[in-house]
């Protein structure tokens, strides 16, 4: 018994090994991955990796593992319930490494803040008011997306143009939508369902509205984020302590 456990572990240890690509040990495949990453994966995630409406990746910490053979994984049959589609018969297993080579070899390219998360705390919860539509642990409003572990899959330059040009890039499940009831009553929120029969819209507070569109004088889907922009809000000194306190966040998200 003891030996075959030892045999199935080896096999498995074998099975990860094959996806694994040491980090700068390919110059080549990491040249060959950065066109396919452009390609396939630019558009979301940045031509850099450094993110874009899909997370960071030129970092060391992914919710769905770390190894070469996490990413191979993941890049292969995507994550369910997210934008993250399966790689898998799209392009091939080398190809697949070549990508994580890119991945390895990438710079993060980080700016320096020299900034205090401290400060960057109360400025969240208190000028920002931030909380009132994110959810950092169990403090917060679940209306925008879940902060709590922002730091990791988020570069600096993506994390501050959100904060001053939050249209830049919307997340899909994040489109407004502005409605008009025959009774003259505008709500606008965020966009839950919607079709040729019926809206279900969610606003800022939380609060979630459904409407049969027969009873409705009007519905606009919005190019324009709903979330501010800060850029004329904080000096560039609570600016850069505000994403300090971002960078900072590592948790665990919040399952909703």
């Amino acid at each position: 018994m003891r030996r075959q456990l030892m045999l199935g572990l080896l096999a498995a240890s074998a099975a990860c090994a094959q996806h694994v690509i040491p980090a700068a040990a390919s110059p080549d495949a990491a040249q060959a991955g950065s066109g396919l990453f452009r390609q396939h994966c630019g558009s979301c995630h940045g031509r850099r990796g450094q993110g874009g409406r899909a997370p960071d990746l030129t970092r060391t910490s992914f919710v769905t593992g770390n190894t070469d053979a996490d990413l191979f994984r993941t890049i292969s049959n995507g994550i369910p319930g997210t934008d993250m589609g399966a790689y898998q018969g799209r392009i091939t297993e080398e190809e697949i490494r070549q990508i994580i080579a890119f991945l390895r070899s990438a710079g993060r390219g980080d700016e320096s803040l020299n900034a205090d998360p401290k400060a960057g705390e109360a400025l969240f919860w208190g000028k920002g008011n931030c909380g009132s539509c994110h959810l950092v642990g169990t403090r917060g409003n679940r209306a925008g997306p879940d902060l709590s572990r922002i730091g990791p899959v988020r570069s600096i330059p993506y994390l501050r143009e959100s904060l001053t040009a939050p249209g830049a890039n919307i997340m899909s499940n994040y489109s407004s939508i502005t409605v008009v009831t025959k009774d003259g009553r505008t709500i606008r929120g965020l966009e839950k369902s919607l079709d040729d029969y019926s809206v279900l819209l969610m606003d800022l507070a939380g609060k979630v509205y459904s409407f049969d569109r027969s009873d409705l004088k009007s519905v606009e889907r919005e190019k324009k984020s709903l979330m501010p922009e800060y850029g004329n809000v904080f000096t560039a000194t609570e600016m850069n302590n505000l994403l300090a306190y971002l960078l900072s966040l590592k948790g665990p998200a919040v399952t909703q």
